[in-house]
């Protein structure tokens, strides 16, 4: 048992008096270290570069704050996967952690293949996927509900700050249009699906609307009984392999319409043929 009096600090202050000399880190860690810190530096860089764009683009169009978002033209167009993922760095805090980029690419051709090109499409919480999205075909009723303000600059009229928290404040002109719904709930738990399905219920049209679900097979059994029913379910499991950068959990991917478990096979197959 650790004596309460043997503090990290005492400890470590004992440790330097015996060896006489102040500790030092190993070698292979100070690299590491200095990786890391390299790596964030140069996302914080690009991210202020793509800021300062988006704010020089704003000013330009003469955009008004307090006007109301308009999905429409003359916006750049989106970039790829690779490039906001070394723009954008993973908030943990957040429970963030990207798609790989050949996940979300694939994830975003199959998802397009359940779209018109008058479809309003709803990504809650998985940035990744919106861009891959919007970077291979994009639509211009595609939507990003998301509470970090920074995807703001990725797409100023298509981002809407979401709250799980204010789970029914969202643009009125979703309320029962979405016709594609992909959601990545950020925390693992029965409470943040909870709050996930008080919004779709809302916001998913209520006869053509379908839910694309990513999370932990971790929780399948809690999915299973909150999604039940229409439009959110019966979910079924997809064909879909998801990937994640640097996450090792056991994801997968749930559809809510019948036929939801060939959901990115038939875009596989079309794509090798």
């Amino acid at each position: 048992m650790l004596n309460p009096l043997d503090s990290p600090t005492s400890t470590l202050s004992s440790v330097s008096a015996l060896s006489g000399s102040p500790p030092t880190l190993d070698p292979n860690t100070l690299a590491l270290l200095d990786s890391f810190l390299s790596s964030k530096a140069e996302e914080e860089r690009r991210f202020k570069e793509l800021a300062e764009k988006a704010a020089e683009a704003a000013a330009a169009r003469g955009d008004d704050e307090a006007e109301e978002p308009r999905i429409g033209a003359e916006e750049k167009p989106m970039m790829s996967v690779d490039e906001y993922r070394a723009a954008f760095g993973e908030d943990w805090q957040l429970s963030q952690f990207w798609y790989s980029t050949s996940f979300a690419t694939h994830l975003a051709r199959c998802v397009r293949a359940e779209c018109t090109p008058s479809s309003i499409v709803a990504f809650l919480c998985c940035p990744t996927a919106f861009v891959a999205f919007q970077h291979t075909n994009p639509l211009e009723g595609a939507r990003l509900l998301e509470y970090d303000q920074r995807f703001a600059v990725l797409s100023p009229r298509q981002y809407v700050l979401y709250d799980l928290d204010e789970p029914d404040d969202f643009p009125e002109e979703l309320r029962g249009s979405v016709e594609v719904a992909v959601v990545d709930p950020p925390f693992l738990n029965e409470v943040t699906n909870k709050k996930v399905i008080q919004t779709l219920r809302q916001i998913l049209h209520p006869t053509r609307g379908k839910l694309i679900l990513l999370t932990s097979t971790s929780i399948e059994s809690i999915i299973h009984r909150l999604y039940a029913e229409l439009p959110l379910g019966p979910l079924r499991k997809t064909a879909i392999e998801v990937e994640h950068g640097q996450l090792a959990n056991d994801f997968a991917c749930w559809g809510s319409w019948e036929g939801a478990e060939t959901f990115g096979r038939k875009v596989e197959e079309a794509s090798v043929l």
